[in-house]
C-alpha cells in the first residue's frame, strides 16, 4: 500500500503554508519540527492517503518519485500518472513509502537540499523528461536512482524504458504492408523531446530506408515546443497517405486537425499512435497503436532501485527495455500498392 492519491511534498507544504524541507523533516522523523506542527503534517499527509513510516519498527525505506509538474495533471499527465500509480503500488509491496517531488528551476535549490539531506531519501525514481538543468543537477545527487522512460549515456544510474525503436519499426512495416509508400511522422525532435520520441522516430526511419523510401522533411510535423508543451499541428500543403504519431495523445489531436480540414481517418489518411493510452480508444476511429507494458516497467524500475538501495556500492548505467505490443484497430486503410 502506498499513496492513494497524487500527493507531493509541495502539496502538503502548500496546504500548511510551510516549506518542503519542513515537511521532509517531519515525515522522516528528523529534529527541528515542533510536535504540534509535526502532528498537523502527519494529519494532512494521512488525509491525502500517504502511508506514514512506523518509527517504532524497522525503518521504512523512503523513495522520492521525481517528475515534471506538467506530468502530474491535465492531458500530459495521464500516461505518466498511470506509470506513477504502478510504481508506488510496487513500492508498497516492499514496505517502502514514497512521495512525489516536482522540482523546477525556481525550486531546484531547495529541492536539492532536501533530497541530499542525509537519511531523507533512500532512493529516487526520475520519471519522464525533466528540465535539462534539473536533470543534470539531480543526476549528481549521491543516492541510488533509476530513470524511467528516459535514458542518457551520461547517466550514472539504470534506466527502464519501452522498447521504442523496434515497436515503431513494426508499426511502419505494418503501414507498408498495407500498401502505404508515403508515410509521415508527427513528433518533435531535439529540444522538448524525450529519448523515447527520438527512438520512435529512428524505428520509423529505419524501416522506410530499408524499403528504399526517402522520408520527406515536410511530412515530419512537430508537436511540442522547446519546453515540451503541446503546440498546434501544422499540416503540409500535400499530405502522405499515412502518419506515424509519437504518442496517442498527439495522434488524437492530429485526427481532430485532419477532420477540421475535411479529411477522414482512415478513408483519406491512415494514422497510428503509441502507448495504448485512453486517447487511443477515445479517438474516432480508435487508433492502431503500441501497448506499453506499464506494469512490467513499474516492476523492473522498483526491482532495480531496491537492488541499488541494498547495494549502493554497485554502479548503475544499464538500460532495460520492455517490449511493447501492437494493438490493431480501425485507423489504418489498406490501399492498392502491390510492392510485395
Amino acid at each position: 500500500m502506498g499513496v492513494k492519491n497524487t500527493v507531493s511534498m509541495q502539496t502538503l507544504a502548500d496546504e500548511l503554508a510551510i516549506s518542503k524541507v519542513t515537511v521532509s523533516k517531519a515525515l522522516n522523523g528528523k529534529d527541528g519540527v515542533s510536535d504540534e506542527l509535526k502532528k498537523r503534517i502527519f494529519e494532512t499527509a494521512e488525509k491525502y492517503g500517504y502511508v506514514l513510516p512506523d518509527y517504532g519498527k524497522r525503518r521504512t525505506r523512503k523513495v522520492g518519485i521525481v517528475m515534471s509538474k506538467r506530468f502530474n495533471s491535465g492531458d500530459d499527465g495521464k500516461f505518466y500518472m498511470g506509470m506513477y500509480d504502478r510504481i508506488i503500488s510496487q513500492f508498497g509491496k516492499h514496505s517502502c513509502s514514497s512521495v512525489m517531488v516536482t522540482p523546477d528551476r525556481n525550486t531546484l535549490a531547495a529541492d536539492l537540499k532536501m533530497l541530499s539531506e542525509s537519511g531523507a531519501f533512500d532512493g529516487l525514481i526520475l520519471l519522464g523528461i525533466l528540465e535539462s538543468e534539473v536533470e543534470r543537477r539531480l543526476d549528481a545527487v549521491n543516492i541510488p536512482k533509476v530513470y524511467v522512460d528516459l535514458y542518457d549515456v551520461s547517466h550514472r544510474a539504470d534506466s527502464v524504458v519501452t522498447e521504442n525503436i523496434y515497436s515503431t519499426y513494426e508499426l511502419t512495416d505494418y503501414l507498408i504492408r498495407e500498401g502505404h509508400r508515403e508515410i509521415g511522422f508527427v513528433g518533435t525532435m531535439g529540444m522538448g523531446s524525450t529519448t523515447s520520441i527520438t527512438d520512435r522516430y529512428l524505428g520509423y526511419l529505419r524501416r522506410l530506408l530499408e524499403q528504399g523510401i526517402t522520408p520527406k522533411d515536410e511530412w515530419r510535423i512537430p508537436d511540442r515546443d522547446e519546453e515540451g508543451r503541446a503546440i498546434r499541428l501544422q499540416l503540409p500543403e500535400r499530405l502522405p497517405t499515412a502518419f506515424v504519431c509519437n504518442c496517442d495523445e498527439t495522434a488524437f489531436r492530429f485526427v481532430k486537425e485532419l477532420r477540421m480540414k475535411g479529411l477522414q481517418v482512415p478513408e483519406d489518411i491512415s494514422v497510428v499512435g503509441f502507448d495504448d493510452s485512453v486517447y487511443a480508444q477515445l479517438c474516432d476511429p480508435p487508433l492502431t497503436t503500441v501497448s506499453v507494458d506499464v506494469d512490467e516497467i513499474g516492476r523492473m524500475a522498483v526491482k532495480s532501485l531496491l537492488k541499488h538501495m541494498e547495494h549502493p556500492e554497485q554502479k548503475g548505467g544499464e538500460v532495460f527495455r520492455v517490449p511493447g505490443r501492437i494493438i490493431y484497430r480501425n485507423s489504418v486503410k489498406k490501399i492498392g500498392w502491390k510492392g510485395f
